[in-house]
């Protein structure tokens, strides 16, 4: 997880990560992959012919060298007929194998050109036949070729799918982010859309009579707003991790956060939230520690939540703080100790399941029809291999090639990972033992061996596996008087072949889960941006209304006048309150710094706090503004609700580098490490502007400072959630 709590996505496969944007460039090669190997065995037994033919040797060389160049260009009628030319003039005149049609023939079925494919197979199969004059070598050799041609339109339809879908990543992470914006806006609309109205049509009555029931709609529209924050919220641990660590910073206390689990969590965030804010704000409330460390991790389907403080008094709490937390952490199904480490910190864990979003990659037709070649491809395996076989052995080879297929279908295909190498050594001994009797196109199998382990093993296991394995089927192959370097290098493209499809496939399905992957953090991200603003804008709007309303009945009586001036304050923060509910179901805002700067100063002066204003607020950007104007709410908020402040100071300063806000008032005794302050939200709100933010006690006041760069980094961070998940 990178800063902020937004996602960075990746892909992972064949034991390495591979960068989302590396994805087309490794489907690319594959497919360059696939084509070579099919070509290299022609190219390297013109290699062969050179000292004896210099003349055809030449002729295949240029021949295989082109059909392979032109896999660069673009499809094409006269692609295809080019490399269908260069094939026909290494075949006849200089008597390469008409195996080097197989590259061609797959050109044909990828474009759909149906009609080129029966007279250039036909015309394969007379060459063949002209050469060896028997039916079983010549129905071999043109199976090889349709083969060979439907493993190339495999593997380049799975590249195209593979970058398509590569290639929709964000578009569908903005769908998912409409929609989720949607769906919040209608829950909004429904209660504190509602709520506000109410406020808004009793305050423009200018009414005392009115304020009791004004109150009441102010006091049940804030509860609704906090719970639809902390609704939001509950999918990520994240939020509850920055406050935690701005509290212990705030307290003194070293606070390092470590972040080992992947978001959301879903149920399981909530409850981890829970204990990690209650037992941070037990080391804060003991007092003693000097620095805590806070750990999250992820394995077997659990998520673990160690929080560890050098605060030996802190052990003493033992059970009397934690009983109540065990208690709601075993009804999550998970666990909950505490105690004393070795080193002497103290350390409490949390162990619950983890809930995570199943993911279900999408069968695609392209996918399906690429697993169906391959399943033809095996086929036609047994097949070849069935007609070399000796007539008493053929019921046993058809049992060991039933095994052989399904394994490749489990355990390569469908990448089952129960019992995965249990298969390899099955396969293995199924490939070697029967290579001596099951006749000479079992050779076949070595390459289906090696493509599975090279596809199966991390990278540093598997290339000296598929090494050992081409190397015993050489010996074998040289034992029985075969020619070992041809029945390895014919092993060594069918491993890549093998690989080359199998990557592809698990690619695409890599790449499907990295899309869901990052849709689910779009979400996510919108429902932090959501809840932030809920806190940080109406939740404090609505603070401010009630603080109103209660001077206006207070006032009613004693001074009419400024009962009614406060009544229409409350009309004006309640249309404000509207507003700003549209806006932030609706992705924009404007928040003006001087509007804000007037409304704090006025709201502190209702409740009897001086109010000092330093610096000039009309000097400050829009973008900048916008984000101290929230900071500013916050701070307001916080001297009302968690301070005995009589005094305050608010002061502004521009530079030509940054916009610094100081906010600070002098009821640090009681403001001090107050949990849902908001400083966590409002250290990422800083955070995502390239921005920092600090909340302390200075020389007996409660300072709170932010500063922002001029331009911010980023004005409206609800409007880049993808380039910051991305």
């Amino acid at each position: 997880m990178s800063r902020a709590g937004f996602y960075h996505v990746e892909v992972r496969g064949g034991g390495r990560t591979i960068g989302n944007e590396a994805a087309p460039r490794l489907a690319n090669g594959l497919v360059f992959a696939v084509a070579a190997a099919l070509v290299s065995v022609h190219f390297f037994k013109a290699v062969g012919r050179l000292p004896s033919d210099p003349a055809a040797g030449v002729t295949i060389i240029a021949a295989c060298s082109a059909i392979l160049g032109l896999e660069f260009r673009r499809a094409s009628l006269a692609r295809v007929l080019t490399q269908l030319a260069c094939g026909f003039a290494a075949i006849v005149p200089a008597g390469a194998s008409v195996g080097l049609l197989a590259v061609p023939v797959g050109a044909v079925f990828l474009q759909g050109w149906w009609v080129l494919a029966p007279p250039v197979l036909g015309a394969a199969a007379w060459v063949q036949a002209v050469r060896t004059e028997s039916v079983r070598d010549t129905a071999d050799t043109v199976t090889m070729i349709v083969l060979g041609g439907m493993m190339v339109y495999a593997v380049t339809t799975l590249a195209a799918l593979a970058r398509r879908v590569h290639g929709t990543r964000l578009t569908l992470a903005a769908a998912a982010v409409t929609a989720e914006r949607l769906r919040i806006a209608e829950g909004l609309d429904a209660e504190l859309a509602a709520g506000l109205g109410r406020i808004r049509e009793l305050a423009d009555r200018g009414d005392p009579s009115v304020l009791d029931r004004l109150l009441g709609d102010a006091r049940t529209t804030l509860a609704a707003t906090r719970a639809t924050a902390a609704e939001l919220r509950s999918l990520s641990l994240a939020p509850e991790a920055a406050s935690a660590r701005a509290l212990l910073q705030a307290a003194g206390i070293e606070a390092t956060v470590t972040t080992g689990h992947t978001e959301p969590l879903g149920p399981a965030g909530t409850v981890l939230a829970t204990v990690l804010r209650e037992v941070v704000t037990a080391v804060v409330r003991v007092g003693d520690a000097q620095r805590c460390r806070i750990l999250t991790g992820e394995a077997g389907g659990q998520v673990t939540l160690r929080v560890l403080s050098d605060g030996a008094p802190t052990a003493a709490l033992g059970a009397d703080v934690l009983d109540e937390l065990a208690e709601r952490v075993r009804a999550g199904g998970g666990r909950l100790g505490a105690g004393l480490e070795a080193d002497g910190w103290f350390a409490v864990e949390a162990v619950v399941p983890s809930t995570p979003v199943a993911v279900d990659p999408v069968e695609t037709p392209e996918l399906r029809r690429a697993n169906l070649v391959y399943y033809l491809l095996l086929a036609s395996f047994c097949l070849r291999t069935l007609l070399y076989v000796p007539a008493v052995l053929i019921a046993p080879a058809v049992v060991v090639l039933a095994v052989l297929c399904g394994l490749q279908a489990v355990y390569s295909v469908r990448d089952a990972k129960r019992g995965s190498r249990s298969a390899i050594v099955l396969f293995a001994l199924l490939t070697f033992l029967p290579m001596r009797w099951f006749g000479q196109n079992w050779i076949a199998s070595l390459g289906l061996l090696a493509g599975s382990l090279a596809i199966a093993l991390p990278g540093r296991i598997a290339v000296p596996a598929v090494t050992a394995a081409l190397a015993l089927g050489g010996a074998m192959a040289a034992w029985d008087g075969a020619s070992a370097a041809s029945a390895v290098l014919n092993a060594l493209v069918t491993c890549f072949i093998v690989y080359g499809f199998l990557r592809l496939a698990r690619l695409v399905r890599e790449l499907q889960q990295a899309n869901e992957g990052l849709t689910r953090a779009a979400i996510v991200t919108e429902r932090l941006r959501a809840a932030r603003d809920l806190h940080d804008l109406l939740g404090h709007g609505l603070a401010a209304i009630l603080l109103k309303a209660e001077l206006a009945r207070r006032l009613a009586d004693a001074d009419p006048g400024r009962s009614l001036a406060e009544i229409r304050d409350v009309a004006r923060l309640a249309a404000q309150g509207e507003s700003e509910l549209r806006a932030l179901t609706g992705g924009s805002r404007e928040l003006s710094f001087r509007d804000e700067l007037a409304s704090a100063a006025a709201v502190l002066a209702a409740a009897d706090v001086a109010v000092e204003v330093e610096g000039d607020e009309a000097a400050v950007p829009a973008e900048a503004g916008a984000v101290l104007g929230v900071v500013l709410r916050e701070a307001v908020t916080n001297v009302l609700r968690h301070s005995a402040a009589r005094h305050a100071r608010i002061a502004v300063t521009v530079t030509a580098a940054a916009v610094r806000l100081d906010v600070e008032n002098d009821g640090a005794g009681t403001s001090i490490g107050t949990p849902g302050s908001g400083v966590g939200g409002l250290t990422l709100r800083l955070a995502e502007h390239g921005g920092t933010f600090t909340a302390g006690a200075d020389d007996g006041w409660w300072l709170v400072r932010a500063e922002v760069p001029v331009p911010s980094v980023v004005a409206h961070p609800e409007n880049a959630v993808l380039e910051q998940i991305a």
